[in-house]
């Protein structure tokens, strides 16, 4: 799902690969795309503070805002995760105002063949995920 909800449909867009690697059952597929489009939310941050994404880890939200109050850029925690949200809504208008489609999104085959820590998944799984996503659009109307 992390491929297909990205930004860039690229696996640096969200970590999914880090969300694989944390979770011990898989979760319901609306949760991980919550999960997801949080991730890359907080993404839209780091990145427009030119933070490479390999120390995200040292980077939590608390840093930044500590980080940013010395050079006269109070940004309290909570208004930084706004900006990373308002970022990805802004990023996904732009896509689908040049023809981008959501609702188009398909799971490839060949995910559906390969045993996962979780077994073999089911297409079921990624069309929710997927509706999920459309709909999380539809309330911000972007879609």
């Amino acid at each position: 799902l992390g491929f297909l909800v990205g930004g860039r449909h690229s696996h640096l867009d969200n970590a999914g690969y880090s969300l694989d690697q944390k979770i011990r059952e898989l979760p319901p597929p609306e949760e991980l795309v919550e999960k997801l489009i949080k991730e890359e939310s907080w993404r839209m941050v780091l990145n427009s503070l030119v933070i490479c994404l390999f120390a995200r880890g040292i980077y939590d939200v608390e840093t930044v805002s500590e980080a940013l109050d010395p050079l006269g850029i109070p940004v309290p925690p909570e208004e930084l995760h706004r900006l990373g949200r308002d970022i990805y809504k802004q990023r996904y208008s732009l896509k689908i105002q040049m023809g981008f489609d959501p609702t188009e999104l398909k799971a490839p085959r060949r995910i559906l063949e390969v045993p996962t820590p979780h077994g073999t998944l089911e297409e079921e799984y990624f069309e929710r995920g997927l509706k999920h996503f459309s709909n999380t659009l539809r309330e911000w109307d972007i879609i």
